[in-house]
């Protein structure tokens, strides 16, 4: 009789267990799902801040000139026009660019015209890259690639 009693109250007592089990089990999965979702999140915020960065980089070269910095500039500046010739590069100040004082995140810049390519500093890491297309104070069409990486 005893041995009976111990069996029905394991057969009760065993349902609450494995219910409980698995409502744990349910809530751990609601859980880790969530926090998927948010490093997800994460990650999607870190892209747009490295593409940002890219692009204002990108525009801040070529729309700027800076014969003191020319990391922040290398657009030309017309001294009969007294202004920067947007979107026109400037070789001799490519040749100034020193890629220490390259802002945070930005890694490589690399100009392509012709058959000639120049590159400063290397990127490393998760990159996002910018492109702007550009013309050289000689005439010839080239492209700007600019890369921010974490």
């Amino acid at each position: 009789m005893e041995w009976k009693n111990i069996i029905n109250k394991g057969i009760i007592e065993t349902d609450a267990v494995i219910a409980f089990f698995v409502v744990l089990l349910m809530v751990f999965l609601m859980i880790n799902s969530l926090n998927f979702a948010v490093n997800k999140n994460q990650e999607t915020k870190n892209l747009f801040y490295l593409k940002t960065k890219a692009i204002y980089f990108a525009d801040s070269l070529v729309k700027n000139s800076n014969q003191e910095k020319p990391e922040k500039g290398i657009a030309v500046y017309n001294k009969e026009k007294k202004r920067v010739e947007e979107n026109v590069i400037d070789l001799n100040l490519v040749e100034k660019i020193d890629e220490e004082n390259f802002p945070e995140l930005l890694k490589e810049i690399r100009i392509e015209f012709e058959e000639k390519e120049i590159r400063i500093g290397e990127k490393k890491g998760n990159c996002f890259e910018a492109r702007r297309l550009v013309m050289m104070e000689t005439g010839e069409k080239g492209v700007v690639f600019v890369y921010a990486c974490n």
